[in-house]
């Protein structure tokens, strides 16, 4: 924006109230596994590696929640690098996932197709004054899932690494239409009915409501959220997105054993102490009804036929800020894939990150971190027990 400043382009886009605005990001990754360090860590997920993670540009007209007039806006934001395998959805841009080449060392037998483009939010918004409180914003199109912690975009993400919460536990996207409704102060929530979870239109999606609560203490110290995911929470064997169907790269939107409609329940606590020191823990527990015991851990499992498979996380979070140029991370988490039906495999996750943060300049970036993964029961890191890496990314933001 301040390069287009004073041109005629910039000078429209200003008379419009449109910011243009992202980052680019890029990371390597160190492990003790050899080809991918999934399901543990995902995102950074190719050992000893380089990735071009995110080159994202946010093109939006905001909505001003303080205003006492109607009026609209939009976010179009654009993703290229190699976390579209984690952002693309079913139905939309699955192309970009085809690969027939064979590929013996990857889990699933085929070459990865590493980088590609997606459009991770588009959507229109209006602001409604005065409507169910102070007011309510109306959104209809792509939306980021409302609930959680950590986050898709880079930058705003704690850490590097994403945690089992993130990955496994929820949705990351939905499409439909929402409501934001602005209380007073102290109370918001986002409401919404989607077409499901991770899905564009494709012939699998089903309906579902998807939603949350907000509260703040008056001072912005204390911050309570309880979501959902809501719909009927029935597996879908008939709707396999795999490659049967030609799609081979592994991300959000393989499903080779068929649609997952799980519903999701988080809850998230963050407390500013001070000035310095912010801590953060999350719940969230997910089921889903009818999943056949090919789509977990086992076959064995529901006696070789289907049943509810479940799963539940806790995420602790402690956050030192020593300036304003250096910051410091550290994540506990512990999650249990009951069935093995979310990361393939059975059993206890626990994971323990400890990560840095050095921002010389606002637009510059770079966090350094090391990791633990560990799993007692079963051997999910190429045929070990544990994980261990250390990455580091590094972010210019425009």
């Amino acid at each position: 924006m301040a390069m287009m400043s004073g041109t005629c382009f910039g000078n429209m886009l200003e008379s419009k109230g449109v910011r243009v605005s992202g980052w680019a990001q890029m990371s390597y990754t160190h492990s003790s596994n050899n080809v991918t360090n999934l399901p543990g860590v995902t995102f950074n997920d190719r050992a000893n590696s380089f990735l071009f993670q995110q080159f994202w540009v946010n093109i939006e007209k905001a909505i001003d929640t303080e205003s006492n007039e109607v009026h609209g806006g939009f976010k179009v934001a654009f993703l290229a690098g190699s976390d579209y395998r984690f952002t693309l959805m079913r139905g939309i841009f699955n192309n970009q996932l085809k690969n027939t080449r064979s590929d013996f060392e990857e889990p699933n037998g085929f070459r990865q197709n590493l980088y590609g483009v997606d459009l991770p939010q588009f959507y229109a918004s209006l602001w409604l004054p005065g409507v169910m409180g102070e007011g309510t914003e109306v959104r209809v199109g792509r939306m980021f899932e409302p609930n959680g912690f950590e986050s898709v975009e880079g930058p705003t993400a704690p850490l590097l690494s994403r945690d089992y919460d993130f990955t496994w536990a929820p949705p990351f996207f939905h499409v439909g239409i929402a409501l934001l409704p602005k209380f007073n102060k102290n109370l918001s929530a986002f409401l919404m009915l989607a077409n499901g979870n991770d899905v564009f239109f494709d012939g699998s999606d089903e309906l579902r409501f998807v939603g949350n609560l907000i509260w703040q203490s008056d001072d912005g110290s204390d911050r309570f959220t309880i979501g959902t995911s809501l719909g009927r929470g029935k597996f879908n064997a008939g709707r396999p997105n795999g490659p049967a169907e030609g799609i081979t790269t592994i991300g959000l939107a393989y499903e080779p054993f068929g649609r997952n409609n799980f519903n999701d329940f988080d809850m998230v606590y963050v407390r500013k102490w001070d000035d310095f020191f912010t801590t953060a823990t999350e719940f969230t527990y997910g089921y889903q009804q009818g999943v056949p015991a090919g789509a977990t851990g086992s076959t064995s499992n529901f006696n070789g036929g289907s049943g509810t498979a479940d799963w539940w996380s806790i995420t602790q979070y402690f956050i030192y800020n020593f300036t304003e140029q250096v910051g410091s991370i550290a994540r506990l988490e512990v999650f249990e894939d009951v069935q093995g039906s979310r990361t393939g495999f059975e059993g206890v996750y626990y994971a323990g990150t400890l990560g840095l943060q050095f921002r010389p300049t606002n637009s510059v970036m770079f966090r350094p971190e090391i990791r633990y993964d560990y799993n007692e029961e079963s051997r999910p890191f190429e045929g070990k027990h544990g994980l261990f890496t250390a990455a580091a990314d590094l972010i210019f933001k425009f």
